[in-house]
């Protein structure tokens, strides 16, 4: 698992601890530890892939569609 193409970072924000991921702006999420700061970011970062994919398979569609 070390070759991701990812950096998780996580620091500690008052009460509760930030995580994200440097490579996916506006990938951000918190917990009430580490661990699960790092679940929660697993989760966010899994959400933010499915939506980019989404939109480009979205975009892919529509371009074929006005290319017909």
């Amino acid at each position: 698992m070390s070759n991701l193409p990812f950096t998780f970072k996580v620091e500690k924000d008052g009460a509760e601890f930030h995580a994200w991921c440097p490579e996916l702006p506006g990938c951000h999420t918190h917990g009430k530890s580490v661990n699960e700061a790092l679940e929660n970011l697993k989760d966010a970062v899994q959400l933010y892939l499915d939506a980019i994919m989404e939109e480009e398979i979205a975009r892919q569609t529509a371009q074929t569609l006005d290319e017909a």
